[in-house]
C-alpha cells in the first residue's frame, strides 16, 4: 500500500476506531485508503505489513523506509505517524488488549517527554540518531514495540540522553545481556537500574560534559551499585 497521512479527520477516525469496545479491522483498513480522511505525500513510498518483533527491527525498518525517501516535515507529522500506526495496528497492538494513552499512538509534536512514547516515531528517532552504530542504544530498543520499557521510560525521555553516544553504550553495556535480552534488575527501582542511572546521570550532568565522556570513563564514574551490571 502506498503511504498515507490523515488528515484531521483520519486522525479523529482514528481515535474513535481505538476508544471503541468493538475494535473492527476492516474499518481501519478502509480508514486508511479513504481520500476524505488522507492526504497523499510528494514522495511515492510502499510500505507492506510485517512482524516488528523489537523497537530495533521498527527503527531499522522505518529508518530504511525513509533514508531514500525524505519526506519534508516528517518528525512533525502527527498525520503520517498516525497513519502509519494504524497500518501496522495488529504488529503494535499489545497482547492485552490495553492500547494505552494516545501519544503512543498520535505522537504528541512538540512536547518530546510524550513524543517519544509514540510507538513508531519513537523507535525510528532513536535508531536514526545513532545510525552508525545502532546496536549502541539496544538498551532502550531491545523490547517489543507495544512495552517499550522502564530502561526507555527512564532514559528515552530526555533527549541529551538519548541522543548521547556514551549514555546509550553505558546503558545497553549494563543492561542488555549478550544475547540481546534486558537484564534481570534492570527495570524498577533497586541498586543500580536505569532509574538510578538516570538519576546518577542528572548529578554528573551537573559537573561533567557528558557529551565528552568516552563510555569507559561514563562508566568509571558510577558508584558501586552497578557493578552487578557490568560485564
Amino acid at each position: 500500500m502506498k503511504l498515507r497521512g490523515f488528515n484531521e479527520s483520519g486522525i479523529e477516525g482514528f481515535d474513535r476506531f481505538r476508544e471503541s469496545s468493538v475494535l473492527i479491522l476492516d474499518d481501519l483498513r478502509q480508514l486508511l485508503e479513504d481520500t476524505a480522511c488522507t492526504v497523499s505525500l510528494s514522495v511515492d513510498i510502499q510500505v507492506d505489513p510485517r512482524e516488528l518483533p523489537t523497537r530495533f527491527a521498527v527503527g531499522e525498518y522505518l529508518y530504511g523506509l525513509f533514508e531514500n525517501n525524505p519526506v519534508s516535515g516528517l518528525d512533525s507529522d502527527k498525520g503520517i505517524w498516525a497513519w502509519l500506526s494504524a497500518f501496522h495496528f495488529e504488529q503494535l497492538r499489545p497482547p492485552s488488549g490495553r492500547l494505552g494513552e494516545r501519544a503512543r499512538w498520535v505522537p504528541d509534536v512538540g512536547n518530546y517527554q510524550n513524543y517519544y512514547r509514540h510507538l513508531l516515531a519513537g523507535p525510528y528517532q532513536i535508531y536514526r540518531a545513532h545510525r552508525d552504530d545502532p546496536q549502541r542504544a539496544m538498551a532502550v530498543l531491545v523490547n517489543p514495540p507495544y512495552r517499550p520499557g522502564d530502561i526507555a521510560e527512564q532514559l528515552a525521555s530526555r533527549q541529551e540522553y538519548v541522543t548521547n553516544k556514551s549514555v546509550m553504550e553505558v546503558a545497553t553495556i549494563l543492561y542488555v545481556n549478550e544475547d540481546g535480552a534486558p537484564k534481570r534488575g534492570a527495570a524498577g527501582r533497586g541498586p543500580g537500574s536505569a532509574r538510578r542511572l538516570a538519576d546518577i546521570l542528572n548529578q554528573l550532568d551537573l559537573t561533567w560534559d557528558l557529551y565528552s565522556l568516552t563510555p569507559s570513563k561514563l562508566l568509571e564514574l558510577l558508584p558501586s551499585e552497578f557493578d552487578q551490571f557490568k560485564p
